[in-house]
């Protein structure tokens, strides 16, 4: 009975954790029902005066931000028909070669904004169990609001170094100085339920940014947190599929409902993300995922500098998950990470941060996550060879950048 009752009080300690990342599935699910997203993309459009350059910035921005709470396929789903438009706007004004950028600018911020939140990417999840596995000191002390601390300046500056990447290096020539029109993004006011919706996404971020603030600050709080957290929780499942929200966009009833979760894919997207999962499935069977993960863990051992072992640890994450199921990757590094770190007289918690913030990075190939998948496929006449490109350049700037700012902050905090 030992074992059941060790895990039990494990599942028990880590209740709002689990809670944080069930709330957030459903906040990212009422954002959809709401068309939170739509206002929020056709407002960043709008500020940004339909300047080429500035639209790359905002679409970049405008994703991140999604991203950081809801999946980075659906940011990537609710941005495609506005790259569609945008393209053929841009093609009307004689402005060719914009597809590939406008895609990339929206693949950037879907990867970018995975760091941007502890729910922002299922990785994270997969850090937190890696953590408790290996018993790593200080995990506790990693929590929904100091995330913010460091993930917020990192999402910022990886937003511009994106930008300067697009705009600076992929921009075609011709479309400097073109203004076009985007008058046409602008949609209606918000409505009542849009803005019920709005209300109880910030009651998810207050309860778990004050939870967290709680846990540091108030004696015992962390014994009773499992049940705050609980009751919270099941306030906010009343409040979503119990409680009858405002009418608004030809809608009425409880904001969610049991059959309203599943959302549809476009069906020339779809087609590569299939073809997507066949290629992991063969790469997966064939054990090629395995033995590549093992090479580069081999690669990491012996004396080396700490800084220079997280450089070599941010890219082969970045490589790997390139070619790999940033599952498996992620997974597999989690352990080299440990023992690498271990090995070196490091702390491992800093490491396996940015194992997990790396492995959101992949901005080079088709292949490298279903959201790119996706967004190759919808974008017709995009270019494989400016994708490669623009991304290789971004992989090796981002590499350095999280590099030194996690290597820096992170042993800070925590």
């Amino acid at each position: 009975m030992e074992p059941l009752t060790n895990v039990t009080a494990y599942l028990w300690g880590r209740l709002p954790l689990i809670l944080l990342f069930v709330c957030g599935y459903l906040v990212y699910q009422l954002m959809a029902a709401t068309r939170i997203t739509d206002g929020f993309v056709a407002w960043a459009l709008r500020r940004s005066g339909g300047r080429a350059g500035r639209v790359l910035l905002y679409i970049i921005a405008a994703s991140a931000v999604l991203s950081s709470f809801i999946p980075n396929t659906i940011t990537v789903l609710t941005l495609i028909p506005v790259l569609k438009r945008l393209d053929r706007d841009f093609a009307a004004r004689g402005v060719t070669g914009m597809t590939t950028v406008l895609m990339c600018s929206a693949l950037y911020g879907a990867a970018i904004g995975g760091t941007g939140s502890m729910i922002g990417t299922p990785a994270n999840a997969v850090l937190f169990a890696a953590l408790d596995l290996f018993q790593v000191a200080g995990r506790n002390n990693l929590n929904f609001f100091n995330w913010f601390l460091w993930s917020v300046p990192l999402v910022a500056a990886f937003v511009l170094l994106a930008w300067f990447v697009v705009a600076g290096l992929g921009l075609p020539k011709a479309a400097r100085g073109v203004v076009i029109d985007l008058s046409g993004t602008a949609g209606g006011g918000v409505d009542a339920r849009q803005r019920y919706g709005a209300k109880l996404f910030w009651l998810y971020m207050g309860y778990f940014v004050l939870e967290a603030v709680a846990r540091e600050n108030v004696p015992g709080f962390a014994a009773v947190s499992p049940v705050v957290s609980l009751g919270f929780a099941g306030l906010f499942l009343y409040l979503l599929f119990v409680r009858s929200a405002p009418d608004g966009g030809g809608r009425s009833g409880p904001l969610l409902t049991g059959r309203g979760l599943l959302k549809s894919v476009p069906r020339r997207g779809f087609v590569f993300v299939l073809a997507l999962a066949v290629l992991v499935g063969v790469v997966h069977w064939t054990g090629l995922d395995h033995k590549t993960v093992v090479l580069a863990g081999k690669l990491l051992k012996g004396d080396m500098d700490p800084r220079l072992l997280f450089l070599l640890t941010i890219t082969a994450v970045i490589t790997l998950t390139e070619f790999l199921s940033n599952t498996a990757v992620v997974t597999a590094f989690f352990t080299i990470a440990y023992y690498a770190a271990k090995g070196h007289s490091m702390d491992p918690l800093p490491l396996m941060i940015a194992v997990g913030v790396a492995s959101t990075c992949a901005f080079m190939t088709p292949v490298a996550t279903t959201a790119n998948a996706l967004a190759f496929g919808e974008m017709k006449g995009a270019s494989l060879k400016v994708m490669l490109g623009l991304g290789f350049a971004l992989n090796c700037l981002g590499a350095l950048l999280m590099t030194g700012w996690l290597g820096w902050i992170l042993p800070r905090l925590y």
